[in-house]
């Protein structure tokens, strides 16, 4: 069994499973729409930690205490055993490793650890909405507006038809599924409506498939309940980037570990990542790869293993080997018990969704595609991705090569899951065998767009938003020109801010001329918006063009795109240079090695 040199990555791959999706809408007028539960990806939830009752100022997700609380522990514990390593460049007895590990392990996930039955062992609590939106309060609007912009939704469909559904990401899949259960029987009655639809988005996938099993388990009929579910980037065959992490199956090389994998992990900030590469080097590489073996095997075994919406995050082909090597003992029984019965709902998932839409459930799913999986596991380039979740997962099951690979000549699909010869399914960039999908004529492909950008989308947003309230749209072919079901990625939230406040100013100070001009950057800026089949190299054009204008008219000072670097990019680059000058000549050696 291969294990971790990467600590970062096993609390960075969880936080990056976490998205921020906006649902936004056209300008159609809908009456008597159909109430519509949103179920959260991993950390959308306001989620508090309480002592004695009381709500503790602690920050979410992971609640870690005051920095010079944590600091002082380390100097108390860990200061002496690492000061010894470092003079003598040997951890005697794995010391430091141990202090370490329990540092790291306590300030990150002590407060979210679960018991032997799957609950959490600290008060931990999501904040409930018992109440449309319409009726929450100012500050529990706001927070989920925050989390999630759903104010076009709301114009489209009024405040009193959306519900929130909110859950602790890293609490008991059961007990969340369960609630969700009674939560879409609260909606009904409150609403009083006949049906709910649900858009469950990334994690939200996972639970969604717990609920369809109770509706089985318990010889329901979802259909006398739910009317549609619009699937966003869901996960619902988990995630590989959980799945391995489990496993140890993260890249182990040293290239990855002093090159590639933190500047990866830090994003934007790059330069804090090849920073971090060449500060690391002041630990023997023997030492430091048994430091990250040490604490990345704590985290999983003392903390993660016991979360069972955790596990459900775990893709059912890595299910069986994870439930080997930590779920055989006896005092594990409950929590194999669990994550057994989410197993079996989701090697079911399938055939539960396939059930649901023969009763009469309208079922859609939107992917997003060709973005490698965070270099961070063995398989990241192995599989199609939208980043975080593998595309085998999001779009239940559609069959792709890899990233910006095309399928071969002689390929010759398995299995065909449309057999209406007037349909095409066909990807214009041959990348993905759509017909291999669960769902084709329902499933929507975004290219180049990432799991965690997926609420920056407008055109997704859009999607989304008219998939819940518009009862006419049936499939890809309902409406073609506007929603192709392969688009293109794109950034726009930002955009759509800026363009909005700029309408708003005061433009009477300018000249004629040039309030005409900004005018027309603005119009133009709107009407690639407007364009939801995107072209992408339009959009980017009017983008710079607003910008230029705006800059140049309000501010005197025209948007030059000089190529030049800012001090950060100096930075960055000069970080990087000397990190791969070091890894180029030294491998993984610490600086008294080298």
């Amino acid at each position: 069994m291969k294990k971790t040199k990467k600590v970062l990555a096993l609390i960075m791959a969880i936080v990056m499973l976490s998205t921020t999706v906006a649902v936004a809408a056209s300008a159609a007028e809908v009456n008597n729409a159909v109430p519509s539960i949103v179920v959260p990806g991993l950390f959308q939830s306001e989620t508090k930690y309480y002592e004695d009752g009381k709500a503790t100022d602690l920050e979410a997700p992971f609640f870690m205490g005051d920095t010079m609380e944590i600091v002082g522990v380390a100097l108390t514990d860990a200061l002496v055993p690492i000061s010894k390593m470092l003079i003598s460049q040997k951890d005697k007895d794995q010391k430091a490793a141990k202090a370490l590990s329990g540092i790291l392990g306590d300030a990150l996930m002590g407060r979210l650890k679960s018991d032997e039955n799957g609950k959490f062992i600290n008060d931990v609590r999501a904040t409930k909405y018992y109440d449309s939106f319409k009726d929450l309060s100012k500050y529990d609007k706001d927070y989920i507006l925050d989390q999630l912009p759903l104010n076009k939704y709301i114009d489209m469909a009024g405040e009193e038809n959306l519900y929130v559904f909110s859950y602790a990401s890293l609490g008991n899949m059961k007990d969340t599924a369960e609630e969700l259960y009674d939560f879409i029987q609260f909606v009904k009655k409150d609403s009083g409506s006949d049906k709910v639809n649900l858009a469950p988005i990334s994690q939200g996938g996972s639970v969604m498939n717990a609920v369809m099993q109770l509706y089985k388990d318990n010889g329901r009929n979802i259909s006398d309940d739910i009317n549609r579910i619009v699937y966003v980037i869901p996960a619902l065959d988990g995630s590989l980037l959980v799945g391995e992490i489990y496993q140890y199956g993260l890249l182990d090389d040293n290239g990855e570990l002093y090159s590639k994998m933190l500047p990866a992990l830090m994003g934007v900030d790059e330069m804090t990542g090849y920073l971090v590469n060449i500060v690391l080097r002041i630990f023997p590489n023997a030492d430091l790869n048994t430091i990250l073996d040490i604490v990345a095997y704590d985290l999983v075994n003392d903390y993660m293993r016991y979360s069972t919406l955790l596990w459900g995050l775990v893709p059912s082909g890595n299910y069986e080997a994870c439930r080997e090597m930590y779920l055989t003992d006896d005092s594990m029984k409950v929590i194999r018990e669990q994550t057994d019965w989410y197993y079996n709902a989701q090697k079911n998932s399938d055939a539960n969704i396939l059930d649901a839409k023969n009763k009469g459930v309208e079922v859609f799913d939107i992917v997003d595609y060709n973005v490698p999986l965070y270099e961070i596991i063995d398989s990241w380039d192995d599989v199609n991705a939208d980043g975080v979740i593998h595309l085998d997962s999001t779009s239940m099951g559609a069959y792709s090569v890899g990233v910006a690979k095309e399928l071969p000549k002689d390929y010759v699909r398995s299995v065909n899951n449309c057999t209406n010869p007037n349909h095409d399914h066909s990807d214009p960039r041959n990348i993905v065998d759509a017909n291999t999908g669960l769902l084709p004529c329902t499933t929507f492909y975004f290219y180049n767009q990432n799991h965690e950008s997926t609420g920056s989308n407008d055109v997704i947003m859009k999607l989304v938003s008219e998939l819940l309230v518009d009862e006419n749209f049936k499939d890809v072919y309902s409406y073609p020109d506007r929603f192709p079901q392969f688009n293109v990625g794109r950034k726009s939230k930002g955009f759509m801010n800026d363009l909005e406040e700029t309408k708003n100013m005061d433009l009477s100070h300018l000249s004629s001329t040039d309030r005409a001009k900004l005018e027309n950057a603005i119009a133009r800026g709107e009407a690639a918006l407007d364009n939801t089949n995107v072209d992408l190299d339009e959009f980017e054009a009017a983008k710079e063009y607003f910008y230029d204008v705006r800059d140049e008219v309000l501010y005197g000072e025209p948007k030059e795109y000089t190529g030049g670097l800012d001090f950060n990019d100096y930075l960055t680059t000069i970080f990087k240079i000397i990190s791969d000058l070091l890894y180029f000549f030294f491998d993984g050696a610490g600086f008294s090695e080298m």
